[in-house]
């Protein structure tokens, strides 16, 4: 009988054994199917934004709010450059599937302001901006990177990834099929993070296809300023960003240090969406900025570039907000800059 009970499970245990074989063995084996898209899905605001007369307190922010639904990993994953990859999609049904924003928060934006930069990924050039407000709070934090001089495409050597088209590259590449995402997504996602969670050293999640930025730049380049923004800066922030209602966006922004102004920009950036811009001329720059658009300074012959580097410049020139140079004020970004200024004292 004993025999008998033996062979019997002897006997079963054989067979599972087989049948577990034959699963391992198909999991271990290369798959013929191709990978599919992972799952990535947004939500836009129904509210539009309206210009107002009611003036807000310094660091009452509107942060743009569109909701995501990404894939994320809590590492580095591995680089699909170089990959030739079957696509999944149109270029045109790809940009009707992925979104990404560009726009600053809106708002007066003071505080103590940190900076820090470094290279990484073979010459990419990281910039981290930290405000912070009174408690050492962080108030906002924006990283920007710029392409490797030596870039393969040379249109984007050395051009700002997140204001340029460089995202619509992104778009159009197979690549990014089976993400739908672009640098943009993976740098807003790991700054809004760090805002809301007060900190930037420690893990963060990260949008699986667009690990690289965030982790080799922004979250190790921020993570030097661990120590330092814990304290007051002798260096303050001060800036004042619009929307202007038809599809401009304005921005202003000062570093002052003992009552002297330092440095100063002001850029316009375009609506995220080209059905919220008005001038029609102006739509195929959608998520870009004036001062950063590579096809939109190829087509003018850089004429915003030119006005805003001579306008910052008599800025810090004269230490005053209030310019009246002749040539300057009959460009029509002046009448913008104006709106804009009046909003900041110093």
């Amino acid at each position: 009988m004993r025999k008998r009970h033996f062979l019997t499970a002897f006997f079963l245990c054989s067979i599972i054994g087989l049948v577990g074989y034959k699963v391992y063995k198909k999991n271990m084996e290369p798959s013929s199917e191709v990978s599919k898209p992972v799952k990535f899905s947004y939500t836009l605001s129904e509210s539009e934004v309206t210009p107002s007369t009611e003036e807000k307190k310094a660091n009452e922010l509107d942060f743009e709010n569109t909701t995501y639904q990404y894939d994320v990993v809590t590492g580095a994953t591995q680089t699909t450059f170089g990959s030739n990859p079957k696509p999944f999609f149109s270029y045109e049904e790809k940009l009707k599937k992925m979104f990404w924003s560009n726009q600053p928060p809106l708002g007066l934006l003071e505080g103590n302001y940190f900076t820090n930069e470094g290279y990484f990924d073979v010459g990419n050039k990281g910039i981290v901006e930290i405000v912070t407000d009174e408690t050492n709070k962080i108030i906002n934090i924006e990283f920007n990177e710029y392409a490797a001089e030596n870039y393969y495409a040379s249109k984007y050597a050395g051009a700002n990834k997140r204001l340029s088209d460089y995202a619509f590259l992104q778009a159009k590449n197979p690549r990014t099929d089976t993400t739908l995402v672009t640098v943009v997504n993976g740098i807003t996602f790991v700054e809004k993070q760090m805002r809301e969670e007060n900190r930037v050293t420690g893990n963060f999640e990260t949008v699986k296809g667009s690990s690289t930025t965030a982790r080799q730049g922004l979250m190790a380049i921020a993570t030097e300023l661990s120590e330092e923004i814990k304290q007051p800066s002798k260096t303050k922030y001060i800036g004042y960003t619009e929307d202007f209602g038809d599809g401009l966006i304005g921005r202003l922004q000062l570093t002052v240090m003992d009552g002297k102004i330092q440095t100063a920009r002001y850029d316009e950036y375009f609506a995220d969406q080209p059905e919220k811009i008005n001038a029609d001329q102006l739509k195929p720059y959608y998520r870009q900025s004036k001062y950063f658009s590579l096809d939109y300074n190829a087509a003018t012959n850089n004429d915003f570039v030119t006005f805003s580097n001579d306008l910052t410049r008599k800025i810090i020139e004269q230490q005053s907000l209030t310019i009246e140079d002749s040539k300057l004020m009959q460009h029509p970004s002046f009448v913008s800059y104006q709106k804009l200024m009046q909003h900041i004292s110093l």
